[in-house]
Order: C-alpha cells, then structure tokens, then sequence
C-alpha cells in the first residue's frame, strides 16, 4: 500500500446541513446503528470516509449524504467549508456547511442509521452543555461540549465541530470555559 493510498483511507467529510431560516437554522444529525463496528450508536453529521471515485471532499461528503439519509446533491447548496479537524483516531475530517434547498423526506440506510432528527441552533447557542470532555492526542488537549437534545447525546467530535459552525457561522462565543463537569479521556 503506497503513502497516498494509506492517506487517502484516513480522511472524511461531512455535511452540516441547514434547513429553515438562516437566522436560527436546524442542523441534521443521525444516529448510527447499533450493530456497527464503529460509531455505533452515536450521534453524528452525515458523511464518512473517502472512495477512490470521489472527486474530492465535497463529493464525498454529498454521497454520504446521499447513501445515509437519502440527501440528493441537486437538493443542497454549498455555503462554506470549514478547516479541517483530526478524530482521536487521526482521521482528517473535512466539514462542510451546506443549505438544504429543496426538502423532500429523508430516506433513512438502516444498514448504517437509526434514525436522524434536526438539532436547531437556538438551542445550542444556548451552550447547556452537561459536561466538557477533554480530548489528549498527540500530547495536544481538545475539548468539546457534552450536550442532551430530546434524549440524544451529541458529544466528542460531532460537538467540537458543531462549536467551530456556531463559532464561525452563526457569530457565537462557545468556548472550553463552563460551569459544567469536566471529563478527562486518556490518549486514544
């Protein structure tokens, strides 16, 4: 297996996908299934890893969607990307803000989703977080937020890049100070 290729299988993108009024959009998240190897059972943005065919980043992104909970390409609207993240693990995960123009039912992978539920904004700008975990990889700390949503937990790196959309796209100050418990997690 070449560099490249070993490269290529470590990086990702995901959708953050918008829908209703720019002001105080909804963002859609996905529970994965429980029988899968990885992930399973968390809370989540739609996408995943890379293929080979994928024309870059923003392709996979949309065919994950596509393949998870039925998004088409020609239903969403690229807003913006943001930078880059790495997953404890060291995937390079590529997030990308989209609008979703043209709703229409989500059509669910049950091989891969549980189900899926729109988060609005207004409640994470709200920053009720139960709990601030704190991420060490590469002797570098990451903190992200612990959030309950209608008895969901969105946590570890699903809440670290929803905190870098609110931060950067909807002008809020989310930051690692809180009065909320704090939890160490050993390097991965």
């Amino acid at each position: 297996m070449t560099q490249n290729t070993q490269h290529r299988q470590r990086l990702a993108a995901v959708l953050i996908l918008e829908r209703g009024s720019p002001v105080n959009p909804e963002i859609l998240l996905v529970k994965r299934a429980r029988h899968l190897n990885s992930h399973a059972g968390e809370v989540g943005l739609p996408g995943g890893m890379t293929e080979p065919y994928d024309q870059d980043l923003w392709h996979t992104a949309l065919r994950e969607a596509q393949e998870e909970v039925g998004i088409t390409p020609d239903s969403v609207q690229l807003r913006r990307p943001l930078r880059h993240a790495f997953t404890r693990q060291g995937v390079e995960v590529a997030p990308f803000v989209a609008a979703w123009m043209h709703e229409h039912p989500l059509v669910l992978c049950a091989e891969e989703i549980e189900s899926a539920f729109w988060l609005p904004v207004s409640f994470l700008k709200q920053d009720q977080r139960v709990r601030t975990d704190i991420f060490t990889r590469q002797s570098q700390e990451y903190w992200a937020p612990v959030y309950r949503f209608a008895g969901q937990l969105i946590w570890g790196f699903t809440a670290r890049l929803l905190v870098e959309y609110l931060n950067i796209c909807q002008g809020a100050a989310i930051g690692r100070s809180h009065q909320a418990p704090v939890a160490r997690f050993k390097p991965a």
